[in-house]
């Protein structure tokens, strides 16, 4: 590892100063000299004044940028030579790295990559060259990083973020793994997960490479390459900023759609899914039913006299009755049943069995212990009596118990064959038997079923 402070840069083309920031952020204690083009920098390296690193615009030198490349080399000596520059220009950049550059950055500059880089000595300085003749090119990198350099990034996670836009980067590594598998291997650990460990000892120990990986500000984890002791690290380093700089990208990119995504489906109010998602979730798990042969149950209900309670408390208290009421009807169901709102009071429950039929309760377990309950029917008597006991403080200092609600049930196959279906029979039982029969009761269409609330 090289002393930081010690670090003289020559900056070639910075127009914007973009990299200067960076490199200042990267070593506040480095001497930067910044000339305007690369007719200047050729001028300043014949000066001879000792630079370490030289930081050098792609753009300008993209017409001859073999012959300029290799000038810089000369004048260069055994100091580091790094190219920067947009990333539509990162192909022409990589090519350098044939005729002497030792590596080259993307702009905007990330000040973790820069200080990761000139905190390992240049290629040259740790593989001394071999005496080659003035018109031989530098030998390719080994086809296994060959295979990592080469990948179409942009394609990998665009590709990703259309495919799997809830978890694009993991779609990502996995691609990547595909593709670069098995002498290398690409890992991401969150930042309270532990790092990939190799056994040094081992015949095929791999070395671990690591860079962190930032949404914005935000720290997401690290990103962890996994390569053969044999291969070039520097350029395998290189690669793993490129990928962490993406993977950052994407992860910003995913949780943007997820938040959007979150803000479509849900009721503002309740925090419950809306109608829209409520009516797909259940067209989809009736296929999905259909092809599995499974019950669905669809359970509908509502406050009853809500509006009673809306004119004579208010709208304010109307709206913490609903969050309460959907927050107690949500700790009665299991994590996979489905609880929307569907309408002012008007709430829907899809109940369907992820793991095939609910066991009956363990003997070997302590009496009274929690457990899901074994119908649909009970789950409502459950809601019923949390209903009937909750403190509605908003209803004063009689309001437990005042409020009541009243549902029906339908079970697909048995009382609907379609979504539309199954949702007619359900809202028909709750308006014409829960309603008549006094409320505050649920009913199952052609079924003997009627829970009523438990008496004070």
């Amino acid at each position: 590892m090289v002393r930081l402070n010690n670090e003289r840069v020559l900056l070639i083309g910075d127009a914007q100063n973009d990299v200067h920031e960076a490199v200042f952020r990267a070593l506040p204690e480095a001497q930067i000299v910044s000339v305007p083009n690369i007719f200047e920098g050729i001028v300043e390296l014949r000066a001879g004044s000792g630079y370490s690193t030289i930081l050098a615009a792609v753009e300008p030198i993209e017409r001859r940028p073999d012959a300029a490349v290799r000038t810089l080399r000369a004048l260069a000596g055994s100091s580091r030579l790094v190219l920067f520059g947009h990333p539509t220009l990162e192909v022409l950049a990589r090519k350098m790295l044939e005729f002497g550059c030792d590596d080259y950055i993307i702009t905007p500059a990330n000040s973790d990559e820069l200080q990761q880089m000139f905190g390992n000595p240049p290629l040259r300085l740790t593989h001394p060259p071999v005496a080659l003749p003035a018109d031989d090119r530098a030998q390719p990198a080994p086809p296994a990083l060959e295979s990592l350099t080469q990948l179409p990034l942009a394609e990998i996670f665009l590709d990703a973020l259309l495919e799997d836009p809830h978890a694009a980067t993991a779609a990502a590594i996995r691609q990547i793994n595909s593709r670069i598998g098995p002498a290398m291997e690409l890992q991401f650990a969150k930042p309270a997960e532990p790092s990939p460990q190799t056994d040094p000892q081992a015949d095929d120990a791999r070395l671990v490479l690591s860079h962190v990986v930032r949404s914005g500000e935000e720290e997401m984890g690290t990103l962890y390459l996994l390569i053969a002791p044999e291969q070039d690290d520097a350029a395998a380093r290189h690669a793993l900023t490129q990928l962490a700089h993406m993977m950052g990208k994407t992860a910003s990119l995913q949780e943007r759609h997820n938040r959007l995504q979150k803000l479509a489906i849900t009721d503002e109010l309740t925090g419950l899914y809306n109608a829209r998602y409520f009516r797909h979730f259940l067209s989809r798990i009736i296929e999905k039913a259909q092809a599995m042969r499974f019950p669905v149950t669809l359970l509908l209900f509502d406050i009853d006299d809500f509006k009673k309670y809306n004119d004579q408390f208010g709208h304010a208290v109307g709206d913490e009755i609903l969050r309460q009421t959907a927050k107690l009807m949500r700790r009665c169901c299991r994590e996979h049943d489905l609880v929307a709102r569907i309408g002012g009071d008007e709430f829907a429950v899809v109940f369907w069995d992820k793991e095939g039929p609910r066991q009956p309760l363990d003997s070997t377990k302590p009496v009274g212990a929690s457990r899901p309950p074994q119908t649909p029917v009970k789950v409502f008597e459950r809601f019923q009596r949390l209903m009937a006991s909750d403190d509605f403080t908003g209803l004063g200092q009689s309001g437990r118990g005042r409020l009541s609600v009243s549902g029906g049930l339908a079970v697909y196959p048995y009382d609907a064959s379609d979504t539309a279906g199954l949702i007619k029979a359900a809202d028909e039982y709750l308006m014409f038997r829960a309603k008549q029969a006094g409320k505050n009761s649920v009913f199952l269409v052609n079924g003997d079923e009627n829970a009523e609330a438990p008496a004070e």
